[in-house]
């Protein structure tokens, strides 16, 4: 790699707060200190406020990218823009589907163009179809969980050496002092997004019903919001009347280290899939003791160990969640249990071994050959106007342009995508069987 390689990091403005932006906050400071040139591209629009984002994550080489059209073609257009002035050696997309067409498109003309990498923080099979439909494109891929690499192996088509593993990363704190007796409630907290259908939000009324149920003493405050939020809080309504549940909101790293992880004893998820969770890392390097859900990416990975750092149960069991909790007002094991999990955090998931860990996959994809021009493997996108039907996706956005036209999305992911094509219920089904087998490395009957 030369001296100074320039490593641009393309990724939403939309999300100020989440795990990813933690990510950025700590990796592209961290990459800068091994020799890098690290410059973090904000997609901007109406629904994606880069002063906003700024205010929250202050201090990084920043470069926005409009899109003043609001078009498909106007993506593009902005994403190659900014890399014909940037000229970065390599191209991170960080859940920005568009990166691909625009590299594709340069590499075509034979204008210079970056290695382009796709950072999957999710086992979702939207992103793992866009790393098949791009592999022609595609350097390198960097999933931050074994199954999500596991996964790409098998489905993308992507030559096995361009398929990297960087774990996340979190700062170690001072293991705290283990409590002798625990002459209060137990202190319960929960972070993260409120849904159904990976968080599971909907399991934590019945499991505080459980605890209640059996006497066991608790209080519990969550941080977080999601679109789960209104039914959760009419379902707790009671606890929360009684004083012995707490909804925090959704608070930035400051506060949540705060008023979350220093004031609680466990950590309890829910999820039914994730691919840390930084949350998790987080509480453990802040000495809470975990109960967790044996989540889908929690096998192959192999961090959470059974009784040993972690208790776990069977996704959606809340009788079994309700248990392992119960069990946590024993001071000693939640010592034990605290004891280890520092030591999986500063052996796997510190900061400084994550920064390691993409500085040394960055400049493996880097090393590899680089990819020529490939032939267009994607129809042209549908009109997405009447100019474009009329006079070609080109020229009807110079038309808007030059009119000052522009599309009005209703969500974020309209204005600036996330993925390339939404998988069908049945094809989403089967992705998520597909992903425990691989997780749980069960046998599949030929």
């Amino acid at each position: 790699m030369s001296a100074g390689a320039r490593a641009l990091f393309v990724a939403p403005a939309a999300y100020p707060l989440g795990g990813v932006q933690v990510w950025l906050d700590y990796l592209l400071p961290g990459l800068r200190t091994h020799g890098w040139q690290p410059v973090l591209g904000l997609v901007a629009g109406p629904l994606h406020d880069v002063e906003r984002y700024v205010a929250v994550h202050p201090g990084h080489e920043l470069v926005a990218i409009p899109n003043p059209t609001g078009s498909v073609e106007g993506r593009a257009r902005a994403l190659m823009a900014t890399i014909r002035e940037l000229r970065p050696d390599i191209l991170v997309c960080v859940n920005i589907v568009d990166c691909y067409e625009a590299v594709a498109r340069l590499r075509a003309a034979g204008i210079a163009a970056p290695r382009i990498v796709m950072a999957d923080h999710s086992l979702e099979r939207d992103f793992l179809t866009d790393a098949a439909t791009w592999k022609h494109t595609l350097d390198g891929f960097i999933g931050t969980n074994q199954l999500t690499c596991e996964l790409a192996r098998q489905v993308s088509g992507l030559a096995a050496e361009r398929i990297q593993y960087a774990q996340y990363g979190v700062p170690l704190l001072a293991l705290r002092p283990a409590t002798q007796t625990l002459d209060r409630p137990l202190r319960i907290a929960y972070s993260g997004r409120l849904d159904q259908a990976q968080k599971r939000a909907q399991d934590l009324p019945a499991i505080l019903r459980r605890l209640d149920d059996t006497g066991v003493a608790y209080e519990f405050r969550l941080a977080g919001g999601g679109p789960y939020l209104p039914t959760l809080t009419r379902e707790l309504g009671p606890a929360i009347d009684r004083g012995v549940v707490k909804l925090l909101g959704v608070l930035d790293s400051k506060t949540l280290q705060a008023d979350l992880y220093d004031w609680a004893d466990v950590l309890l998820v829910t999820s039914f899939w994730e691919t840390g969770p930084i949350v998790i890392w987080e509480a453990m390097a802040s000495g809470l003791a975990v109960v967790s859900s044996h989540y889908v990416g929690s096998g192959l990975e192999a961090a959470l160990v059974h009784d040993t750092n972690a208790l776990l149960y069977p996704v959606g069991d809340c009788d079994a969640a309700a248990a392992c909790l119960a069990r946590m007002r024993d001071a000693s094991l939640r010592a034990s249990l605290t004891q280890e999990a520092h030591r999986l955090i500063d052996a796997r998931y510190s900061r400084e071994k994550s920064i390691a860990a993409w500085d040394r996959c960055l400049r493996n994809i880097l090393a590899l050959p680089p990819l020529g021009a490939a032939a267009r493997m994607l129809p042209p996108p549908p009109a997405t106007g009447r100019l474009d039907a009329l006079l070609g996706a080109g020229a009807a956005e110079s038309v808007r342009r030059l009119l000052g036209r522009s599309f009005a999305h209703a969500e974020p992911g309209g204005e600036w995508p996330h993925t390339g094509r939404q998988p069908t219920a049945s094809e989403d089904s089967a992705h998520w069987e597909d992903a425990r087998r691989v997780d749980t490395q069960e046998e599949i009957a030929p």
